[in-house]
């Protein structure tokens, strides 16, 4: 059902032409300029906007907080063969200016596909989550891998219907798709209710 719904959203008119507001585009290796994801979805999909307000997604994300929680963001990261993956960031690096605490987030991607290194499965840093790092040179939202023990770093193989989750400033990165098929995950990141609702102040500053 969540591939099908994904096919459906793949043919949506504007999103292949990237004239829609949701869709991110992201290079791929032979140089191209792509449709990767669609941000948000769930006002575009009611299986997504269910699957976001599943119990079995927010119980969890309950007992991680430790209270209840609000949907911040959602979206469908697509990875289509061939295209780019991200390099080293923190999430919250994009959002801390909303001005509440990072640990008051986490994010929970759910697996449409089977990631693996091949496809560019996510790759997190454990331990690394107390703080904002220092930013890269070239790029205040990413960051300076200099400052992780990178030979920690710990890629994450999922199945269709697992769940990673993980802090917001958990630094995380993933490499290229390099297999002949898509690698589909829909990705919630929920906030603790005491950090606020930030949903339609996030998306109406245009997803910075």
């Amino acid at each position: 059902r969540w591939r099908r719904e994904c096919d459906r959203l793949w043919t949506l008119p504007g999103i292949q032409e990237a004239s829609e507001f949701r869709v991110d585009l992201r290079d791929t290796l032979d140089g191209r300029r792509v449709p990767e994801r669609l941000d948000p979805v769930i006002d575009a999909s009611p299986v997504f906007a269910e699957l976001s307000r599943d119990e079995r997604v927010l119980r969890v994300a309950r007992a991680l907080l430790g209270e209840d929680v609000v949907l911040f963001k959602d979206k469908l990261i697509v990875k289509t063969p061939g295209t780019l993956g991200y390099r080293t960031h923190q999430d919250f690096s994009y959002i801390a200016f909303l001005g509440f605490p990072g640990d008051r987030q986490l994010a929970i991607s759910v697996a449409v596909d089977s990631t693996n290194e091949d496809n560019g499965a996510i790759e997190v840093f454990p331990g690394h989550h107390a703080s904002l790092l220092p930013s890269a040179d070239d790029d205040e939202f990413l960051l300076d891998e200099r400052a992780l023990e990178t030979s920690s770093a710990v890629t994450v193989p999922v199945e269709p219907g697992d769940m990673l989750i993980f802090h917001a400033l958990c630094p995380h990165r993933s490499r290229a798709n390099r297999s002949n098929k898509p690698r589909r995950l829909v990705f919630f990141t929920y906030n603790a209710v005491s950090a606020g609702d930030h949903y339609e102040t996030y998306y109406r500053l245009g997803k910075p």
